[in-house]
């Protein structure tokens, strides 16, 4: 069940970079690696956070 919980913070991250991918779509304001670089960004505070409370 732990090793399940340790997912979570990557599922979040994969949920945000959709929704940066689907908001970037029409507009095309960012590249794919800066996406990219963004949902890193996004997946070390998730990540941090996460270890906080567990």
């Amino acid at each position: 069940m732990s090793t399940l919980l340790a997912l979570v913070p990557l599922a979040a991250a994969a949920l945000v970079w959709w929704l940066f991918y689907s908001f970037n779509g029409s507009r095309r304001w960012f590249s794919t690696g800066e996406l990219i670089f963004w949902d890193a960004i996004a997946l070390v505070i998730l990540q941090l956070v996460w270890l906080i409370w567990f």
